[in-house]
């Protein structure tokens, strides 16, 4: 997958929105919330999959989004499966919306949901609690203003973009990473796993395709298995994919 992909129509929209409405929201570091645009290069940490195309940061912790091609399965940005790049935590990769459009969505209402894992609904629903009991004004935030210019934000992606809440997030997310379990060929360390390809592709593909996700996850440091799969990804054709696992391993 390479810069030939069109950027997704609703993330160029914010983008360009961004820029001129930025100035009425000053207390906020930017409207969204995210750091957007499209990023085609191959550096990224290392767990980040090298067959999905980061679009959004939250500039904490390397936290980032990112839409899954499936190894290129997926040609179109619209229908790529969006999921959460998290570094720093043990459930490094995690599925969180079909598209970006419902990402979109999920973000501007729930967004602890969006970046933040919970192990059940009940914590999620706490977290939620803690938070409004947390939500007041101190020397350093004006919690107030804050709350105001979001609401201006969602105003407006409401009645410009018909970005809507999604009903019962949690179950959204949850449903889709079910979902997506019973699609995998083969279950992979990173919770992603690999699918058969149509047209069909040979079993000793999938396993490596398989293998690179779990070198991922592990940040292995195998130089020598991983010249060895990056040589084979090239073969089949796996360019961009083969450069990414360089770049993102040999730190």
């Amino acid at each position: 997958m390479n810069s030939n992909c069109k950027a997704p129509k609703l993330l160029q929209q914010l983008v360009e929105w961004e820029g001129s409405f930025a100035h009425e929201v000053a207390y906020l570091e930017n409207p969204s919330g995210l750091f957007l645009g499209l990023d085609y290069s191959h550096d990224g940490y290392f767990c980040t999959p090298v067959d999905s195309i980061p679009f959004a940061s939250t500039g904490g912790d390397g936290v980032h989004f990112a839409l899954l091609t499936d190894f290129g399965v997926v040609k179109d940005l619209e229908e790529a499966l969006v999921i959460r790049v998290s570094p720093m935590d043990h459930e490094r990769v995690r599925i969180v919306a079909k598209n970006i459009n419902d990402f979109f969505s999920l973000h501007f209402y729930n967004e602890s949901l969006a970046w933040n894992e919970f192990q059940n609904e009940d914590r999620y629903l706490s977290h939620l609690q803690e938070e409004q009991s947390r939500e007041s004004n101190s020397e350093w935030f004006d919690h107030d203003r804050w709350k105001f210019e979001k609401g201006k934000v969602l105003n407006e992606v409401k009645n410009r973009f018909n970005i809507l809440p999604i009903e019962q997030p949690f179950s959204y997310i949850n449903n889709l990473r079910i979902e997506r379990s019973f699609q995998v060929t083969v279950n992979t360390l990173d919770s992603i796993g690999t699918k058969q390809f149509m047209p069909a592709v040979s079993n000793e593909t999938i396993e490596m395709l398989a293998l690179v996700r779990h070198l991922q996850h592990t940040c292995s440091g195998d130089k020598t298995l991983i010249d060895r799969i990056a040589n084979d990804l090239r073969l089949l054709g796996y360019n961009h994919e083969a450069d990414s696992l360089v770049s993102r391993l040999f730190i």
